[in-house]
C-alpha cells in the first residue's frame, strides 16, 4: 500500500507517522486520491478527534502548528468536501459546521436553542421515506435532519 509514495510524500508521513492515527489519516487521505500534505493531515487530526460538528474557526484553533492560516483551513475544507470526506452541516445561526463522514455511523444532531450545545442523536427514521423516494425514482438520497430544544442545564436555570 505505501509503494507509490514519492520522496516528498515520504518525507511527510515519515514524519507525522507517530501513532495509529497518523496512519489512518495517511490511508484516507490517499484513498481519496489527495496529496499527503501537512495542513491536510493537521485538519483531518482535528476532525477525528471531535465528535461533533466544528467550524472552519474552531478547527483552526485545534490546530497544533499556529502557521496553518484560516485560508488553507477554507481550502482544505473545500477539498474535503469535493471528495465527500466531510458533510457540511447548517443549524440555521451564522456558521457552517463540518463533520467527518467516514468513520462514524449515520446520525443527526440536537442543539440548545439558549446554550448552542450540540449533541448526537443516534437513531435515524427516515428509511420509510427514502424508500418512497427511491419508488419516484429519485437516486443517491441523502437528508439532513437537525433538531433543536432546550438542554437539561439550561431548563433548570429557566426553572430558577
Amino acid at each position: 500500500m505505501l509503494t507509490y509514495l514519492d520522496e516528498k510524500q515520504e518525507k511527510v508521513f515519515t514524519i507525522m507517522i507517530k501513532s495509529t492515527i497518523d496512519k489512518d489519516i495517511f490511508v484516507i487521505l490517499k484513498e481519496r486520491r489527495l496529496r499527503i500534505t501537512y495542513p491536510r493531515i493537521e485538519i483531518l487530526r482535528v476532525l477525528k478527534s471531535t465528535r461533533n460538528p466544528v467550524t472552519v474557526l474552531e478547527i483552526h484553533s485545534k490546530i497544533r502548528n499556529k502557521k496553518i492560516d484560516l485560508a488553507t483551513v477554507y481550502r482544505t475544507i473545500n477539498a474535503f468536501l469535493e471528495k465527500q470526506l466531510v458533510t457540511d452541516i447548517d443549524f440555521k445561526d451564522e456558521f457552517k459546521r463540518y463533520e467527518l463522514t467516514i468513520d462514524r455511523d449515520h446520525h443527526h444532531h440536537i442543539v440548545c436553542k439558549i446554550c448552542g450545545k450540540i449533541e448526537n442523536i443516534e437513531n435515524c427514521f427516515t428509511d420509510k421515506m427514502v424508500k418512497e423516494a427511491e419508488e419516484k425514482g429519485y437516486q443517491e438520497i441523502t437528508h439532513s435532519l437537525e433538531f433543536f430544544g432546550i438542554c437539561e442545564p439550561c431548563s433548570n436555570k429557566k426553572l430558577h
